[in-house]
């Protein structure tokens, strides 16, 4: 019983590290001045975030980012 726990926790740590280290990649759009969708692709990481809170600047106007399904 005890050699089959050990020969679990080297799998099972490495599963966590895998989980925790994955990019958080979303598809993203905004709705143009036209209010058609605009698809920007996917972003990832500190861009996704940045892009969420701050939106994208286009000809001097700020659209609002959405990344995720509604």
């Amino acid at each position: 019983m005890k050699k089959s726990v050990k020969f679990l926790i080297v799998p099972m740590l490495g599963l966590m590290f895998f989980a925790t280290s994955c990019k958080k990649c979303e598809e993203c759009h905004y709705d143009g001045a036209d209010g058609s969708e605009v698809e920007m692709g996917e972003l990832c990481d500190e861009e996704l975030e940045d892009r969420e809170q701050n939106g994208i600047e286009v000809d001097g106007v700020v659209y609002e980012v959405h990344c995720h399904e509604h």
